[in-house]
C-alpha cells in the first residue's frame, strides 16, 4: 500500500451529487443536456440528435451516463406539506386518503414522536401539472380531517 502525499485526498469512487445551475456548466456539457432533451422531446435517434447539437460522439458518451435532470419528468411537480396532528389513531391515515383519492403520490413521510398530544408530520407528494390546481381543495379537505391542528405548505419545485 503507497502512502498518501501530504494534502492528497482519497477516492475510492464515492458518488457525488451536487445541484448546480447549468449556465455554470462547460458547453461540452451543456451541449450533452441538449443532446438528451433533443431525445426525449423528439424522439429522433441519439446520432441525429448529436449531430444537430454538434457535439462529438465521444464527448457525448463519455459524459451521457452522468447527467441526470434534477426531476426526470418537466411534468412533475413536488411539493411538501407539514403537518401539526393530535396524537390520535387515524388522522394520517385519512389524511393519506385524501393525497390518494386527489392522483397523487406520497413521496416521503417523516413523523415525530408527538409531544403534549400533538405530532408534527411532514409528507412530501409529487402530482402531474395536469392535477396541481386541485392542491388548494386538497389541503382545505384535509386542513378539515379532525386532528389536523396545523397545515402549511413548505417547499415547492
Amino acid at each position: 500500500m503507497g502512502r498518501r502525499k501530504k494534502g492528497e485526498i482519497k477516492d475510492e469512487g464515492k458518488k457525488e451529487y451536487y445541484i448546480v445551475d447549468k449556465r455554470i456548466l462547460p458547453t461540452s456539457i451543456q451541449n450533452v443536456i441538449k443532446v438528451n432533451d433533443l431525445i426525449q422531446e423528439t424522439k429522433i435517434s441519439k446520432y441525429e440528435a448529436i449531430k444537430k447539437v454538434g457535439l462529438s460522439r465521444s464527448t457525448y458518451y463519455k459524459y451521457k451516463d452522468y447527467i441526470k435532470p434534477f426531476f426526470e419528468s418537466g411534468q412533475e411537480k413536488v411539493f411538501s406539506i407539514h403537518l401539526a396532528l393530535v396524537d390520535e389513531p387515524g388522522i394520517l391515515a385519512r389524511i393519506l386518503d385524501v393525497i390518494a383519492n386527489h392522483n397523487m403520490n406520497v413521496l416521503t413521510i417523516m413523523q415525530n414522536i408527538a409531544i403534549d398530544g400533538v405530532g408534527r408530520a411532514t409528507i412530501t407528494v409529487q402530482t402531474t401539472e395536469n392535477v396541481l390546481r386541485q392542491i388548494e381543495g386538497m389541503l382545505e379537505i384535509i386542513s378539515e380531517v379532525e386532528g389536523v391542528k396545523e397545515l402549511r405548505i413548505i417547499g415547492s419545485n
